[in-house]
């Protein structure tokens, strides 16, 4: 696959994700955000399937099956971390502070990449740096509230960047041998299954979640949140993570990583034109202070991949 044609597939991928935001906010309201993600994403396993079944005895032996099992065990046990801590999030978190917190994993990569003797450069410094300041005026400063405020919702959103850094990391080294449409399937198995277990437990022992809807499986809920339920398996899920396992083979790293944090900019788009069409239950609109700190933000990530010289400074894999 072309540089440009696995740039497209990048930026798909983040338009969709970036609108899922939407979807899954919607739903905290009527489903709890772990039976959400298990039925979202066994749904999605079970789309998915019939193609890995096809595609199963063209992957070469060796290297490229093992690597498509592990990769996909590993990286389904990192989205059922991150899916999960973004859902509790996004109870009380907004749409657009979910999106811009969520891609602060572009900056969280590298520095995951220290741990296994990867470099970064000056400019990923500085991009963190600049993106804690964007953080601190989208999340922490509230002027009308009298000064420094923390959200709950967002702390459990920035838990969910570090996750969903380790899956890039997975993904990335999986991508070299393993074949796409399995690896999604794996993992989006494994987070499936796993939140089911995981929703039953919870429902079981755990009465009083304390983050919006009840764990309890119920007909209404399924029905209350059809719609969005059905946005974020189909495109979310089956069609925007595959696109992103695709075009990972082939996109150069810091194309990746400025490509999919654009969701944060798609997230704020999507809460703007609901909230213009009088969905008020999204959050509140974007003030001058957030404003800038979504600007930091998003110059931190740009800065942090931005490429010098001619080489790319971000070693993602």
């Amino acid at each position: 696959m072309g540089t440009i044609a696995a740039d497209l597939l990048l930026l798909t991928a983040a338009m969709i994700w970036g609108s899922t935001f939407v979807a899954q906010k919607l739903a905290t309201e009527h489903m709890g955000p772990i039976l959400f993600n298990g039925v979202r994403y066994s749904l999605g396993a079970a789309l998915v399937l019939p193609v890995a079944l096809w595609r199963w005895p063209r992957v070469a032996r060796g290297r490229p099956r093992r690597d498509s099992i592990v990769g996909g065990l590993l990286a389904g046990v990192a989205m059922a971390v991150a899916s999960t801590l973004q859902q509790v999030g996004m109870h009380e978190a907004s749409v657009s502070n979910a999106g811009f917190i969520t891609a602060l994993y572009v900056i969280i990569v590298p520095m995951l990449g220290l741990l296994v003797g990867q470099r970064v450069g000056w400019n990923v410094w500085w991009g963190a740096v600049l993106a804690v300041a964007g953080l601190f005026f989208l999340s922490l400063w509230d002027p009308a509230g009298g000064g420094i405020s923390v959200n709950r919702g967002d702390l459990w959103v920035l838990g969910c960047a570090v996750a969903w850094s380790v899956h890039v990391q997975v993904i990335g080294w999986a991508a070299r041998e393993a074949d796409p449409f399995v690896v999604s399937t794996v993992q989006f198995g494994v987070t499936g299954l796993g939140a089911l277990v995981a929703s039953v437990i919870v429902s079981t022992w755990f009465g009083a979640e304390g983050w919006g809807a009840a764990e309890r499986f119920s007909w209404s809920s399924v029905h209350a949140v059809a719609w969005p339920l059905l946005y974020a398996t189909l495109l979310s899920t089956c069609v925007a993570f595959t696109l992103q396992t695709v075009a990972q083979s082939s996109a150069p790293p810091a194309h990746a990583a400025i490509l999919l944090s654009l969701e944060s900019v798609f997230a704020a788009l999507s809460e703007a034109t609901c909230l213009a069409l009088g969905w008020t239950a999204l959050g509140s609109p974007l003030t001058a202070w957030k404003l800038l700190g979504c600007a930091l933000m998003f110059g931190g990530v740009v800065l942090s991949q931005w490429r010098f010289r001619g080489r790319p400074i971000l070693p993602v894999p």
